[in-house]
């Protein structure tokens, strides 16, 4: 039977100092570390090169067994010696893999492992780019594995050698069908049994261990019905001779039918489902990605309080205790490779379809997983025929593993309706920010409708939507890029109202759950942050708009009186809100009761007079209750109001000069609103990006997007001055006739 030894402890960690000479390194450094670990948990944005070592060793006891080293992930790139001897390398930052090392132990003396991980950006390992901190590190452990000579094959794409999947049958039976990767003698038996939630088991077979495909029927199953009911079987694989078990491996699995219509959205076993989801990233402030169980549980724990019945697992293969908890919990779940850009390039496509395989393949028991991402905002750089194509085999790909699977894929909103994009995946999703990045909310209801009518055939639903909210922030008046709690709520009061009331969408996730480490982001008073989170990054605070959601999805009575940290008031009259899901709510301000106000879960009392000095705000009803206190003061709080030290580059403020809009901007010659694809196709042009914006012109991309877009994204470090000097030389240069 197989043996797990962790080697989370005592590992020596250094910059790496050197490039490796004969296959040694002697680490230098005396900073000793525990995994999980990461270099980026604070303020260390260093996206290099950094190596860990320490020793291990085994006895006697296993000299005769198979034995494996497990890296449950590593970022990004990762390079393994063992006692000075190249192992190999895995690239990809998000997956379970594996070496085999038996050949290589040294049974009686100390093993030196050393590890060099690099979260460089490269030009084939996925994410290229990303609006997320790229950690580096060995952040989910590793572990030491001594199996019998015969064992599950440990080294097929980070699997446990047995790849389940399961489906239900037109009689609503359950459907088993097992691939076997075993290392085996001949004679050596595979015994397979299903177990149900009481663990008696229910059915076995047994076969050769030579045979690689083996299907098994369930009797009209309980089936995993999301948050209604997550009924759970489990799968023993044994590999046994006469009176011997050399291996084992269990999988939780549970039998569910899925299905998507253009018209009436997602069914889970043939009942309609409306996806009320939450977005999440894995790491979490003082941690970085170098999260533990418990930060982990945390997170479900606040999931559930907020009463959602899915979770869209950004942007990359999360941790296998996620997944466990999700198929628990009964969240239904959308996984996803770290596609964020799809450049012209073999190398890109197949280290995608190699962290796609190890999604799939690692995961595909799980019944929450019941949507595979393929790709996330890859048109940023605009489309082409080889970005079809290579979509088309991405999806391919998880057709082929998993044949009834759902594929879904994740466009931004200059996406047009009639992109090839739309139409490869079984469904599709549309990060959509009307009323923060773009537009107005009320603009969202329009575009839906438009895309819903142009492509008819199209199961359609939204995959992103939100706003930031940096809780130092406030207003009465609340408007878009204020950053302001108020603002935040607001968006999402008026986009979920949008979204439900379109049948036909299959719902939507929200961005995001929780703040989130971005290192490239400094914005709205917080740096290397992006903060759409409904709570924050640490997980102590809880958003006013976590509790529109809580009103909306959960059962649990509460009141939640809203502004809580608005708290100096200089205006006499307030309008006080409240989200609950009760239908009616009480309040009483400094004593004096109400009129109680009727309705559905967003309640607001107009006109609430303030006297002077601290007034006591209660909000009550059977038996829930909320209470906040707000100062009335003579002026308003200056540290409420954010000042953007970088505001928008706004081009209307030119045409305030003499010269007027059609000297800024002349007809027929080029200027920062011309598209990325347009002024890279000419030579003159291009050189005056580099002249003044050398760091965008080394990261641009062909698009559709424009060059004052682009600066927008920039302009912490492109001073309007500057743009206005690259396009007064732009308007020099003619466009051919």
């Amino acid at each position: 039977m197989r043996e797990i030894y962790p080697l989370n402890t005592g590992w020596m960690f250094e910059k790496a100092n050197t490039v490796l000479e004969n296959n040694s390194y002697m680490i230098s450094s005396h900073e000793v570390v525990n995994l999980p670990h990461t270099w980026n948990a604070d303020d260390n944005n260093d996206r290099g090169k950094y190596v860990y070592q320490r020793n291990f060793s085994l006895g006697s006891k296993h000299a005769d067994q198979e034995i494996y080293i497990e890296f449950l992930g590593a970022n990004s790139v990762c390079q393994v010696y063992l006692n000075s001897t190249y192992l190999g390398e895995h690239r990809g930052g998000y997956s379970t893999f594996r070496f085999c090392i038996t050949q290589l132990v040294r049974w009686y003396d100390d093993n030196e492992l050393t590890v060099f991980l690099d979260n460089s950006p490269t030009e084939d390992v996925s994410p290229l780019a990303g609006d997320f901190t790229i950690y580096g590190g060995l952040y989910r452990g590793v572990n030491l594995i001594c199996t019998d000579k015969n064992h599950f094959d440990l080294g097929y794409y980070g699997t446990s050698g047995v790849i389940l999947r399961s489906e239900v049958d037109e009689k609503e039976n359950g459907i088993l069908h097992l691939e076997l990767h075993a290392k085996c003698d001949e004679g050596v038996r595979v015994q397979v049994s299903v177990l149900d939630e009481n663990h008696e088991t229910i059915e076995t077979k047994i076969a050769d261990a030579s045979e690689k495909h083996i299907s098994m029927k369930v009797e009209r199953p309980d089936l995993w019905q999301g948050k209604e009911k997550p009924c759970l079987y489990e799968l023993k694989a044994e590999l046994v001779g006469e009176d011997t078990v050399y291996d084992e491996v269990s999988l939780k699995f549970g039998f569910r039918a899925c299905s998507l219509h253009a018209e009436n959205g997602f069914y889970l076993n043939g009942k309609h489902l409306r996806i009320n989801g939450v977005a999440k990233h894995q790491d979490c402030e003082g941690y970085g990605n170098a999260v533990t169980p418990e930060v982990i549980r945390r997170d479900f724990d606040l999931i559930r309080e907020i009463g959602a019945n899915a979770v869209r697992l950004s942007h990359y293969q999360h941790d296998q205790l996620v997944y466990d908890l999700c198929d628990q919990e009964g969240y239904v779940v959308w996984a996803e490779i770290p596609m964020m850009s799809m450049p012209d390039s073999q190398s890109v496509l197949e280290n995608a379809e190699e962290q796609l395989k190890e999604l799939v393949l690692q995961n595909c028991h799980h019944p929450s997983v019941c949507f595979w991402g393929i790709q996330n905002e890859i048109a940023m750089g605009g489309e082409s025929i080889s970005m079809y194509r290579s979509v088309d085999e991405l999806n391919d790909a998880v057709h082929k593993i998993l044949p009834k699977a759902l594929t879904a894929s994740a466009n931004m909103y200059y996406v047009k309706n009639s992109s090839q994009l739309n139409q490869i995946t079984d469904m599709t999703g549309y990060n959509l920010y009307y009323g923060w990045y773009y537009g107005e909310t009320k603009d969202l209801k329009l575009w839906i409708e438009e895309f819903h009518k142009d492509n008819p055939q199209v199961p359609l639903g939204i995959s992103e939507y939100g706003a930031d909210a940096n809780l130092a922030f406030h207003s009465e008046r609340p408007k878009v890029k204020d950053y302001t709690e108020e603002f935040q709520s607001i968006y999402h009061e008026e986009t979920y109202r949008i979204i439900s009331d379109k049948p036909y969408l299959w719902g939507s996730f929200l961005w995001n759950m929780f703040d989130f480490g971005s290192a490239i982001r400094d914005e709205g008073g917080t740096k290397g942050k992006n903060c759409k989170g409904l709570v924050t990054f640490d997980r102590k605070i809880r958003k006013d708009a976590f509790y529109f959601y809580k009103a909306n999805w959960s059962k649990e009575p509460f009141i939640h009186i809203c502004e809580k940290r608005f708290i100096n008031r200089h205006e006499d009259l307030m309008d006080i809100k409240v989200y609950s899901n009760l239908s009616k709510v009480t309040v009483s301000v400094n004593g004096v009761e109400m009129e109680p106000v009727s309705g559905s879960v967003v309640f607001i009392f107009k006109n609430v007079a303030l006297k002077p000095g601290q007034n006591i705000i209660r909000a009550y009803q059977n038996g829930e209750e909320d209470q906040v206190v707000f100062v009335k003061v003579e002026e308003p709080d200056p540290s409420y109001v954010f000042v953007d030290p970088h505001p928008e580059i706004n081009v209307k403020n030119w045409f305030t000069q003499e010269q007027g809009e059609v000297d800024v901007f002349p007809e027929n010659f080029f200027s920062i609103l011309d598209s990325l694809d347009t002024l890279m196709a000419n030579e003159a042009a291009w050189n005056i990006v580099k002249k003044f914006a050398p760091k965008l012109a080394e990261r641009a991309v062909p698009g559709v997007v424009t060059l004052l877009w682009v600066c927008n994204k920039m302009k912490s470090v492109l001073s309007e001055e500057t743009v206005k000097k690259m396009n007064g030389e732009l308007i020099r240069i003619p466009k051919e006739q």
